[in-house]
C-alpha cells in the first residue's frame, strides 16, 4: 500500500507541477520515454543498473520506451535518467484522450460544410485522389458504404498490426468529416471531396509514444495532411519531435484543442507546427466546451452537432474532434490545386489568412472559409487590357504608331535617344484602357516587350493622379535584340492611377554616362508590345 500511495502521490505532484491548477493528465504507470545524446548509445548498462527494460524504440527519433521496475515511482525514475550526462531527455508517457463531447441531439443536415462554404470551394476544386489525409484516431469502418472506396492502407499502432478496424465510433466519425464518399447518392459529404483517407489507429492504447509513431508513419507514407483529434495537457518532447519531423517533410498537421473550456494548452494541437483548431456552432460563436486562447488556438471550425459516419451508419457528434477534420479536409482541397513548389507553410498561411471573424478573443484568427482559401490558389481568369495610345515622352522623330505596340510581332514603336544629364535617354508614353473590375485585385501586372542598347536600363513609371507625378514602379535591363518580355508587378489598388479606366505609363530607356571622357553612344529605343493583366480578388 505504501508503494501504491507513493506512486499516486508522485503522479499527482507531477501533474500539478506541469499543468498548474484545474487540468491533470494521466500517465502510463511504470513507463517513461528516454533519449540518449548519442544515437548509438543503447543505454544497456544504465537500464540494467536500474532494473528497467526497453519495451520498444521509435527509431526515427532515437527514443526508447522504457519499462520501469515494478513499484518504482515515475518521479524517481525520471530523476535518475535526467541526472545522467548521457541522457538528452527523459519524460513520462502521457495517455491521450479523444476530444469529442457525446451529444444526443439529432440533426438531419450538414451545416458545417455549408458554414465554411465547401460547396462554393468545390466549384473550384473537388480535391484529388492523389492527396491523402491521415486520420490518427480510433480506427475506421472498412466496409462503411461512405468510406470503403476512400481508404488507403493504414495501420493499427495501438495493437501493432495492419488492421485499423475501428474501436468505437470516434475515428469513423472524424474520417467521414474529412473524406466521406461525396456525390455518390449515399449518406454524407466529406469536406475533402475526392481526397483519400489513411486510417491510423492509436486507441485504446494511445500514448505520446504511439502518437509519435503514427505521425512519423504518416509522414513517411506520402500524406499531405494529418488530422489529430486527440491529445493531453502534457507537452511531450518526443511527440513534438515527431510533429517537427512531419512538418519538415512538408506535411500540414491539424489538431483539436480539447473540450474543457480552458485556456490551458492541449497537445499536440499547441505545438507551433500544428494548426490548433477550436470549435464553433451554427452562429459562429465559440462552443461552450471548446478550449480557447488567442496565443495558441489558431482557427475555429464547426464542431457542434456534426453529422458524419459511424460504424454501420451515421450520427451527430460534437467536439473539437469534429472541427479538426473539417479543417484537415479543406487543407486537402487546397493541396489538390496548389501549384508545384507550394509549401506547407504557405498552405497554413492561406487557411489562417482567409478566416471569417468569431466574436470574442478566443482564437488567433477566425472560423475557416474554404471558398476564400481556395480562391487564393485558384488560377482564376486573367483579364488582358490593351494599349489605347502611344507617343514620345523623351526624344524626337519617332517611327510607328499604336498598331506597332498592339501585338507581339516584328513591328516596333521607335524613338532615337537624345543626350541628357543621365546619358542617352529616350522615352515612350503608353495609355492602357483597363478592362474588368479594377478593385480588390489579386494580380496586377504590366507585360512589356522592348529593346535598346546593351547595358541600358529601362524604367517603368505610372502616372499618379492624386499626386500629379509619375511613380517609378521598376527598373529592368534592356537587351539589343530578342523579345525581351518583362512582367512588372503593379499596385493591387489602382485607384490613384486611374482616370476613368485609363492607366498612363511612361517607359524610359537610359544609356548612362560612364565618365565625362567616355560618352555613351546614341541608340534607338524600340517598344514592341505592352498590355496589362489583372485578376479579380476574393
Amino acid at each position: 500500500m505504501k508503494i501504491v500511495h507513493r506512486l499516486l502521490l508522485a503522479l499527482t505532484l507531477l501533474c500539478a507541477v506541469v499543468f498548474g491548477f484545474g487540468q491533470t493528465t494521466e500517465f502510463v504507470p511504470g513507463e517513461i520515454l528516454v533519449k540518449f545524446k548519442s544515437a548509438s548509445n543503447t543505454g544497456a548498462a544504465v537500464h540494467k543498473a536500474l532494473g528497467s527494460k526497453v519495451k520498444t524504440t521509435i527509431s526515427k527519433l532515437s527514443v526508447q520506451v522504457v519499462t520501469l521496475p515494478k513499484g518504482m515511482a515515475l518521479v524517481d525514475a525520471l530523476n535518475y535518467y535526467r541526472g545522467l550526462n548521457s541522457v538528452e531527455y527523459a519524460e513520462p508517457n502521457s495517455k491521450k484522450v479523444s476530444t469529442f463531447v457525446p451529444n444526443d441531439t439529432q440533426w438531419a443536415g450538414q451545416y458545417g460544410q455549408k458554414k465554411v462554404m465547401c460547396p462554393e470551394a468545390w466549384d473550384l476544386t473537388k480535391g484529388s485522389s492523389s492527396v491523402v489525409v491521415a486520420v490518427i484516431d480510433t480506427g475506421i469502418d472498412l466496409q462503411h458504404e461512405d468510406l470503403k472506396n476512400k481508404i488507403v492502407t493504414g495501420y493499427d499502432f495501438s495493437d501493432n498490426d495492419s488492421d485499423p478496424t475501428a474501436n468505437g465510433d470516434h475515428g469513423v466519425h472524424t474520417a467521414g468529416i474529412v473524406g466521406a464518399d461525396t456525390n455518390n447518392g449515399k449518406g454524407v459529404a466529406g469536406a475533402g471531396f475526392n481526397c483519400k483517407v489513411m486510417p491510423l489507429k492509436i486507441f485504446p492504447n494511445a500514448t505520446d509514444a504511439v502518437s509519435a509513431q503514427a505521425i512519423i508513419y504518416a509522414a513517411d507514407h506520402g500524406v499531405k495532411v494529418i488530422s489529430m483529434s486527440y491529445g493531453s495537457y502534457f507537452e511531450s518532447t518526443t511527440e513534438k519531435n515527431a510533429i517537427n519531423y512531419a512538418w519538415n517533410k512538408g506535411v500540414v498537421l491539424v489538431g483539436g484543442v480539447g473540450n474543457d473550456n480552458t485556456s490551458t494548452k492541449f497537445y499536440p494541437a499547441a505545438f507551433s507546427n500544428v494548426i490548433a483548431v477550436g470549435s464553433t456552432g451554427t452562429s459562429d460563436v465559440k462552443s461552450s466546451f471548446s478550449n480557447f486562447g488567442p496565443d495558441w488556438v489558431d482557427v475555429a471550425a464547426p464542431g457542434e452537432n456534426i453529422l458524419s459516419t459511424i460504424t454501420g451508419g451515421y450520427a451527430n457528434l460534437s467536439g473539437t474532434s469534429m472541427a479538426t477534420p473539417m479543417v484537415a479536409g479543406v487543407v486537402g482541397l487546397l493541396w489538390a490545386i496548389a501549384p508545384n513548389g507550394t509549401t506547407n507553410a504557405q498552405i497554413r498561411s492561406i487557411i489562417e489568412s482567409t478566416t471569417d471573424p468569431v466574436p470574442g478573443n478566443f482564437f488567433h484568427f477566425g472560423r475557416i472559409n474554404a471558398f476564400k482559401a481556395a480562391k487564393l490558389l485558384d488560377p482564376g481568369t486573367i483579364t488582358v487590357s490593351n494599349p489605347t495610345g502611344v507617343g514620345i515622352w523623351f526624344g524626337q522623330n519617332s517611327v510607328g504608331d499604336l498598331t506597332d505596340i498592339a501585338a507581339s510581332d516584328a513591328a516596333y514603336f521607335q524613338v532615337p535617344t537624345v543626350l541628357d544629364t543621365l546619358g542617352q535617354v529616350a522615352g515612350v508614353q503608353v495609355d492602357v484602357s483597363l478592362s474588368g473590375d479594377s478593385t480588390n485585385l489579386r494580380l496586377s501586372q504590366l507585360v512589356l516587350e522592348a529593346n535598346g542598347a546593351s547595358g541600358a536600363t529601362q524604367q517603368v513609371f505610372l502616372w499618379n493622379y492624386s499626386t500629379g507625378r509619375y511613380d517609378l514602379i521598376k527598373a529592368v535591363a534592356l537587351t539589343p535584340t530578342g523579345t525581351n518580355r518583362q512582367k512588372v508587378g503593379l499596385p493591387l489598388n489602382l485607384t490613384n492611377y486611374l482616370s476613368g479606366t485609363t492607366l498612363s505609363f511612361g517607359f524610359r530607356a537610359i544609356g548612362p554616362k560612364r565618365s565625362p571622357k567616355s560618352p555613351v553612344a546614341p541608340f534607338t529605343y524600340k517598344v514592341n508590345h505592352a498590355h496589362v493583366e489583372t485578376r479579380p480578388g476574393l
